[in-house]
């Protein structure tokens, strides 16, 4: 999808990484809400950065997994961040390689299963649309 550029400042890249056990894996940002503790790996795209080289690349520094993105689930703009607006590209990747991360850049990274997830934390808009998007879409493959 194509966004004008200048209705958004910047690109950014946020991932889905699912597990072969039918589990997604989350961040655990320090100071997040205990009712709300996740994130789903998300960051900016470095300049000259593709927004799929940004989602491999931020998996892998803040979860320890290796990833090949799968598709892209969704893509929209994000308005409010605090580095601005952004045209945020919501991937799924699966596991290629490496080890999750016990302590991250942004905390530990853990999988859960589909059924049970936690909450992402309220200021990660941008993760829930895209986590929201994601689940809307195995929900209706399931059914077809």
């Amino acid at each position: 999808m194509e966004f004008d550029r200048d209705s958004f400042d910047y690109h950014g890249a946020l991932v889905v990484v699912e597990t072969e056990v039918d589990e997604i894996v989350f961040i655990h940002p320090p100071g997040a809400p205990a009712d709300a503790p996740a994130s789903l790996p998300s960051d900016p795209c470095g300049p000259q950065e593709s927004p799929e080289a940004t989602a491999v690349r931020i998996v892998l520094e803040k979860t320890g997994l290796e990833v090949k993105i799968v598709r892209e689930v969704v893509t929209f703009i994000q308005v409010g961040t605090p580095t601005g607006t952004m045209c945020a590209h919501g991937y799924v990747a699966r596991i290629t390689g490496g080890a999750l991360l016990d302590e991250g850049p942004e905390g530990p990274a853990k999988a859960y299963p589909v059924s049970d997830l936690p909450l992402i934390m309220p200021v990660r808009v941008a993760n829930q649309k895209t986590l929201e998007a994601y689940l809307e879409q195995r929900a209706g493959a399931r059914r077809d």
